[in-house]
């Protein structure tokens, strides 16, 4: 494999990691809005829903940096 292929390869896992941990930050807060329970086993939800925001955020701001600049 050249060189190319080989870090095309790794951009693309790396853009897929950082969607999947979108989506988890998305799970996590549809969670703690939607269901009680998730809610129980977090008092400090707002904490919490922030947390989640934050992680998504940054993995969001990530993923376009590098679709910008290597599509």
């Amino acid at each position: 494999m050249d060189r190319m292929v080989i870090g095309n390869l790794f951009l693309e896992a790396a853009k897929k990691k950082l969607e999947a941990q979108i989506k988890n930050a998305e799970a996590k807060i549809n969670l703690y809005l939607t269901q009680a329970v998730g809610v129980g086993e977090h008092p400090q939800i707002a904490e919490e829903l922030i947390k989640a925001a934050e992680e998504g955020s940054h993995a969001q701001d990530v993923l376009d940096f590098l679709n910008k600049r290597w599509n």
